[in-house]
């Protein structure tokens, strides 16, 4: 069986320590996982940075939602892009859309020049764009390497996704890694794999749990079920994968 790469999104520095605990290969890191995962601190970077040695790709995202960035907004993306990638992360991971949903060309072309030699990912923004094939194409000319992807659809839906990232591999090859996530469970992950002639796939294995004294809901890395579904990955028996 060819080994899949997994890649892990966490939102806090405990999260990445569950995460560590398991034989994962890259780490995605946000903060705010409740709102889909915004950009990190620049302290939670550096305390990233120095707990692993693995690839660590960096979300770069001002708000939740997928709303255009205004001029102002996306100043702030970039220049927190900057200095991630002047401080040694693997690759920066951001979205940008225009008003019709369509990938902002100008706005992605210029977030690619400041990421230079890191990795250049456009997150699951793409989800949105109404033609994946155009905007697959659109995010090969502006030199986009790899899109976290459901496939267009919500995740309750990934095994559908899943199928249209497998078509849309067979159309662009190598040109552009999909990597599929959103919805990643124990019953659906060796699957979407297969569907999504993917090599590689992205989880966070969360649970919710209640603030003990506010209250309020988060969520966190669940060491426990993370190790499930990598188990389910590595599992020698899954060699059609």
């Amino acid at each position: 069986m060819k080994r899949i790469l997994i890649e892990v999104c966490v939102g806090t520095i405990d999260d990445l320590k569950a995460a560590l605990t398991c034989n994962i290969d890259r780490i995605e890191l946000n903060q705010a996982l409740e709102l889909g995962g915004l950009t990190p601190s620049r302290a939670l970077f550096h305390a990233a940075r120095k707990m692993t040695s693995l690839p660590l790709v960096v979300m770069v995202r001002p708000h939740n939602g997928f709303a255009p960035y205004s001029d102002e907004e996306f100043g702030m993306m970039v220049e927190e892009a900057e200095y991630f990638v002047n401080n040694k992360a693997d690759g920066i991971v951001f979205g940008c859309l225009n008003q019709d949903k369509t990938v902002n060309i100008d706005q992605t072309k210029a977030m690619v020049k400041v990421i230079s030699n890191k990795i250049p990912i456009f997150h699951k923004a793409f989800d949105h764009c109404p033609d994946l094939m155009k905007a697959s194409q659109d995010l090969i000319d502006c030199g986009i390497k790899r899109v976290l992807t459901s496939g267009g659809m919500r995740s309750n839906r990934l095994i559908e996704g899943a199928k249209t990232l497998g078509d849309l591999h067979t159309v662009f090859k190598d040109a552009l890694e999909y990597l599929p996530g959103g919805g990643v469970d124990e019953t659906n992950i060796c699957e979407v794999v297969r569907l999504a002639q993917s090599t590689s796939i992205h989880m966070s294995a969360k649970k919710v749990i209640e603030d003990p004294i506010s209250h309020e809901i988060r969520t966190i890395t669940d060491p426990i079920r993370l190790a499930k579904l990598v188990a389910l990955l590595h599992d020698d028996k899954l060699n059609d994968l």
